[in-house]
């Protein structure tokens, strides 16, 4: 139920719990005292909201002291927050979804919906919208694992920079869910059974999940978890892993490759486009031999990923076939000075 305030002209909402009759002696519930009243401001504008507590007019009932209150209410807001939990969310997925800036959230509150608000206030609701994620990730997480009858997990760090924690990354790799990301001061054995594999544990017993596995960089201190938490259960080291240290060697002989063309090229790449520019303004040949020239110069630029994208032989084929383009264009006499 809604009306305007003839003051201000806010909306005001009241609510009631969504239950009529008691649970205890099945009486109609009455209503008893206000639970909290506060204004709150929506992307459609601001509500004053009211919520009602209902009681048992029972004395003698066993839930006569019992409060019942709106969850349609408790949804609207967070304790202690003049931001509804809708406007939040749309921040945060402004953010973490669309990419957008600080800035540019600001520029939506302030200016689109006239909200009278601080950028400072912008990162506090983003915190709070990554406070609500997390609260709601035990519930997705059960959702996504209730078909699985086991476990196969894949278990990651991911290295920090220097001074900072290094945050361990646990995955369900058959509905592809993260079920926990923790930053940790050491990579102990112990740290690990401690925060990741024993909370794991517990949730398989709670959701009666057997293990199939687990799939890891095969980390000494991942190993020594593994097999002291999960007597039994099969560790597999991860595919992408192995295959990068079976072709590090490879790689290294590639980067040598790739260090020898750039030296060589850059070398003389100045001195060459020194000698395009001293030709004609008025020549035709000149923009062409500039973009061949940049061209070169991008060229020298490519980098490679370990295990299979080499730089060095990539580098090496951009050469060739810059120089069959150029071997065409003599033989066609479109210019005469490819030479220089």
């Amino acid at each position: 139920m809604s009306h305007l305030n003839s003051t201000n002209r806010v909306p005001t909402e009241y609510y009631r719990p969504e239950q009529d009759l008691c649970p205890f002696c099945q009486r109609r519930l009455k209503r008893h005292h206000i639970v909290w009243h506060k204004e709150l401001r929506f992307s459609t504008g601001p509500k004053k909201v009211v919520s009602w507590a209902y009681r048992c007019p029972e004395p003698d009932c066993l839930g006569a002291k019992v409060d019942y209150r709106s969850a349609q209410a408790e949804s609207l807001h967070l304790k202690y927050r003049g931001f509804s939990r809708e406007l939040i969310v749309r921040i945060g997925y402004r953010r973490f979804w669309q990419h957008q800036s600080q800035a540019e959230i600001y520029q939506w509150l302030s200016q689109e919906l006239h909200l009278d608000i601080s950028e400072r206030t912008v990162v506090n609701l983003m915190i709070d919208f990554l406070a609500l994620l997390r609260a709601g990730q035990p519930a997705k997480i059960r959702h996504h694992l209730k078909p699985l009858s086991r476990l196969m997990i894949g278990l990651d760090g991911m290295q920090p920079e220097k001074g900072n924690h290094c945050l361990y990354i646990v995955r369900e790799l058959q509905c592809g869910v993260t079920l926990l990301a923790e930053p940790l001061n050491d990579s102990a054995h112990e740290t690990l059974m401690t925060h990741l594999l024993e909370p794991l544990k517990l949730l398989a017993t709670e959701l009666g999940l057997s293990w199939g596995g687990v799939v890891s960089d095969a980390q000494e201190s991942i190993r020594l978890a593994v097999a002291e938490s999960l007597k039994g259960v099969p560790h597999q080291a991860c595919h992408s892993h192995c295959l990068r240290d079976a072709g590090q060697l490879t790689f290294e002989a590639d980067r040598a490759l790739k260090k020898s063309l750039k030296a060589a090229f850059r070398q003389s790449l100045s001195r060459l486009r020194k000698r395009i520019q001293a030709l004609a303004e008025t020549a035709s040949v000149r923009p062409v031999l500039l973009d061949y020239a940049a061209a070169l110069q991008s060229t020298l630029l490519e980098g490679g990923m370990a295990p299979f994208e080499l730089g060095g032989i990539k580098v090496f084929e951009a050469l060739t076939d810059l120089e069959a383009s150029l071997i065409r264009c003599q033989k066609k006499g479109i210019m005469s000075c490819c030479a220089a």
